[in-house]
């Protein structure tokens, strides 16, 4: 297990599934605890025997449990992406439940909904596999365990199956109104109105429907029709928010900032670059593997700092740098350019703009922020 940092958040890294990290937030631990307070009067009247101590760590056993539950949730997310060909990033689990990352856009309808349906299906099944074995489980302390599981599992299903975001459902729905009107925002925008409206009925059904029956909403009700309404409202509103951001950004254009580029081979040496004439500026030089994907740019510094006559015997690699996989962008223009400019500057201070012709410029990461700063971008 290792501590990483990740979007400003501590986080322990407990491994890789299919060469895809997970990790987990610590804040995880507070849900554990709480759980397992929660669980231990169920397991102390269904096993009154029991000490303390050990029935306090029997009731460990539920969000141990249901940690499991999440993450095949999380790894069904993943592997549906992967199955579709979509690079997949991480698995968070965290104190609200968990996200997969991906590596790019789900680029279509079909393939939005495919992964997001993912998530739930899984836990269905795990809800039907405990049905199935609680019929030939003795009744005691295990088949409490197994049946609080398997009926937690079954209201996670539901739950996120419902059609607004930032539920499973609601990237569902997004993905249907996408497919129908051809447009991806107009999907998010009404996914997030969906999700407003949801989280207000679910605050009114904790709420409301107690006093409809003529009791009073207990504490721990309204605590959680706050907690869920809240997230519920939050997720939707980012979502809003976004589709919002992305028809702004329907207008930039990455091609009038690309700079020229001069593409080298990564196995050759410093004499491979021309010097440039008389006061014209040098092109930025990318280099590039045997299969043409870009692997680093030359630093213009150590380039010119190398003497002539050792030039030929100096490898090119030892006056470049790397350059991460998000420094590479595919898409020019719209949201989607927008989006990869916007993960490629937070990793690099220049972007290289590659098609299937292969590399067509470069672009500083100053000229970019400068070029975002009009209102609305």
């Amino acid at each position: 297990m290792t501590i990483a940092g990740g979007g400003g958040a501590r986080r322990w890294r407990l491994g890789s599934v299919g060469g895809t990290p997970v990790y987990l937030a610590p804040s995880w631990l507070l849900v554990a605890a709480v759980l397992t307070l929660l669980f231990l009067p169920t397991v102390q009247l269904a096993a009154p025997r029991l000490s303390t101590p050990v029935a306090v760590l029997a009731a460990t056993s539920f969000p141990i449990l249901l940690f499991a539950s999440v993450l095949a949730h999380e790894l069904a997310h993943g592997g549906a992406a992967k199955a579709l060909g979509l690079p997949v990033r991480e698995y968070v689990l965290t104190f609200w439940g968990g996200h997969t990352s991906f590596g790019s856009d789900l680029r279509t309808p079909g393939v939005s909904a495919l992964v997001s349906a993912a998530g739930p299906l899984a836990n269905g099944v795990l809800a039907v596999v405990g049905w199935g074995l609680l019929r030939v489980v003795e009744p005691g302390l295990p088949a409490v365990i197994l049946a609080s599981l398997t009926y937690t599992n079954a209201i996670v299903a539901v739950f996120n199956l419902l059609p607004g975001s930032p539920l499973d459902g609601g990237r569902i729905l997004e993905a249907l109104v996408w497919k129908v009107t051809g447009d991806r925002d107009t999907g998010a925008i009404g996914a997030g109105w969906v999700g407003r409206v949801l989280a207000g009925v679910i605050v009114a059904w904790f709420l409301l429907v107690p006093l409809a029956q003529g009791r009073q909403p207990t504490l721990m009700g309204a605590a959680w029709a706050a907690v869920i309404g809240y997230l519920v409202w939050s997720g939707a509103s980012q979502s809003i928010r976004l589709g919002r951001a992305r028809r702004s950004a329907a207008g930039f254009d990455l091609r009038p900032l690309l700079r020229p580029a001069q593409v080298v081979d990564v196995r050759a040496s410093v004499a491979a670059v021309p010097a440039a004439p008389w006061g014209v500026a040098p092109p930025a030089i990318v280099l590039v593997d045997p299969a043409g994907s870009v692997v680093g740019v030359a630093d213009p510094a150590a380039l010119a700092a190398v003497p002539g006559p050792v030039r030929p015997s100096t490898p090119l690699t030892a006056v470049a740098r790397a350059l991460p996989a998000t420094a590479v962008v595919t898409a020019l223009q719209g949201s989607a350019a927008l989006g990869q400019v916007a993960r490629g500057i937070g990793a690099s201070d220049v972007l290289v703009a590659v098609s299937e012709h292969g590399v067509l410029g470069v672009v500083p990461r100053d000229v970019l922020l400068a070029a975002l700063q009009p209102p609305g971008r």
